[in-house]
């Protein structure tokens, strides 16, 4: 192999090896089945999500809504909150 060569192949590898692609970006809020902090969602029947509370890292409460718009709680709701969506209803 000539000398020109195995430069040539080693700035090919260089070029590839630091070329990953773009940096994965972060998804909005809408794209995602958790939101934290935001608007509190309606237990109406439009989704099923799970509302978990916490307080200095430990989950105080949790809040389970159902398609029928049954909303059952455990524990107590104040803190921070984590809102998961399970589905959309029909």
């Amino acid at each position: 192999m000539s000398k020109l060569s195995a430069v040539l192949c080693g700035v090919a590898v260089s070029v590839l090896s630091a070329c990953g692609g773009a940096e994965p970006q972060e998804a909005g809020a809408e794209e995602v089945g958790s939101t934290e902090q935001a608007i509190i969602w309606a237990c109406d029947g439009t989704r099923d999500f799970d509302r978990i509370w916490k307080q200095n890292g430990v989950e105080v409460g949790r809040e389970s809504c159902y398609c029928d718009g049954t909303l059952v709680t455990y524990g107590t709701l104040r803190g921070s909150y984590t809102q998961n969506l399970i589905r959309y209803c029909n």
